[in-house]
């Protein structure tokens, strides 16, 4: 048959023979005109374009090259470098039922391409190569169609699998139990050749990611901004135990080893505080540039609980000297009576309740009084 020839499916379903009418050489046969029939309803599978049943045979012919240039060959030239995880032998075992054929179609569809063979030479190869089996070609075109769409994916599935990865454990078992599930279907990379496999992905890293930058950054925060806060019960230090602790500190003859420690520990945790745009840096990258890790155990959260804890200590250390000689400060104190508003502070300083917060007219009578009486002070305050 010759370029050119009525040779649609609609023709080849009805043919008429005669030479006049259909140009068809004389040695064609009834079974010759069924092949060519077959071939073009297999121009339609291959293509997915029915339309082309009633087209002219040029046309036919360039969408089957338009198909091996972009469906097929591109697909060869487009192949990407798979990442490490998809280099399995599973994932081999299935690709090559799709990369088997391709390779072994190309040299006829080559030949094609270039005007050196005919479209029924071509569509001949194609067929023999599936056995004229419908459903092992549709299978495979169904295979095609799937690893195309996984190396569009591709772009997408790498920062997901990057930043499931890169991610913490945060030690949260409900966003944590996620991470795990999305780590195995990366391990699992075979199965992203079904396109609900790689919907189910999707859909599991977008809430993973929003449940564990939320999570991530509260941590973060929390660890990392506990010298100040946005509102006043986000202070994480308390800062009227570190003012008494700083104005009995300034007692004649008492240890300062509590404040300087605490001045120590108060520097480390300052160095360490982070001020980078963490919500930004989240969206493409789930750890801060800081390098916090929520499961560390050396975080200035850490450093936070010593410094009061030695706030408390500190206090509690100069309560008890103070009580030793706290019948020689009342008398003092009733005998210079003082106002209740410096009364108050003494009093509950001496005794074991909580204490009210000092000021420095107290801190300077304490003084006083000690610098009256600076042996009897120096050697209750030496006492163990």
């Amino acid at each position: 048959m010759k370029t050119g020839d009525p040779w649609t499916i609609s023709h080849l379903a009805s043919p008429n023979l005669s030479p006049l009418d259909t140009g068809l050489p004389t040695k064609s046969s009834t079974a010759e005109t069924a092949d060519q029939s077959r071939a073009l309803q297999w121009a339609v599978l291959v293509t997915g374009h029915p339309e082309i049943r009633d087209q002219s045979p040029e046309f036919v012919q360039l969408r089957m090259i338009d198909w091996w240039r972009h469906s097929a060959e591109g697909l060869s030239r487009k192949r990407p470098d798979f990442p490490e995880s998809f280099r399995t032998t599973r994932f081999s075992r299935e690709i090559r039922f799709i990369e088997g054929p391709l390779a072994a179609l190309k040299p006829a569809f080559d030949s094609l391409c270039a005007g050196e063979s005919s479209f029924w030479e071509a569509m001949d190869h194609l067929g023999r190569n599936f056995g004229w089996n419908k459903d092992t070609l549709l299978r495979w075109k169904r295979g095609l169609e799937s690893l195309a769409e996984l190396i569009v994916w591709l772009q997408s599935f790498v920062p997901a699998r990057d930043y499931v990865m890169t991610a913490f454990t945060l030690g949260r078992e409900e966003i944590d139990r996620v991470r795990e599930s999305l780590l195995q279907s990366i391990d699992e990379s075979h199965r992203f050749l079904e396109d609900r496999a790689r919907r189910e992905f999707d859909e599991k890293f977008s809430e993973f990611k929003k449940r564990y930058s939320e999570a991530y950054y509260l941590l973060h925060e929390d660890a990392l901004h506990i010298m100040s806060g946005l509102k006043k019960d986000d202070i994480k230090i308390d800062p009227v135990a570190l003012r008494n602790l700083d104005l009995l500190s300034g007692l004649q003859y008492m240890d300062k080893r509590f404040l300087n420690r605490v001045k120590l520990l108060g520097k480390w945790v300052q160095h360490n505080q982070c001020n980078l745009p963490l919500r930004q840096t989240l969206e493409t990258y789930p750890r801060c540039y800081c390098n916090f890790n929520p499961g560390s155990r050396q975080q200035p959260a850490d450093a936070a609980a010593l410094i009061n804890g030695t706030i408390q200590d500190g206090i509690e250390y100069f309560r008890t000297h103070l009580r030793r000689c706290g019948l020689m400060i009342m008398v003092e104190v009733q005998a210079l009576q003082v106002d209740d508003s410096t009364l108050k502070p003494i009093t509950a300083l001496l005794s074991d309740g909580p204490m009210i917060p000092l000021k420095s007219q107290t801190i300077k009578l304490l003084n006083r009084i000690i610098g009256k009486y600076p042996n009897e002070f120096l050697a209750e305050f030496r006492k163990k």
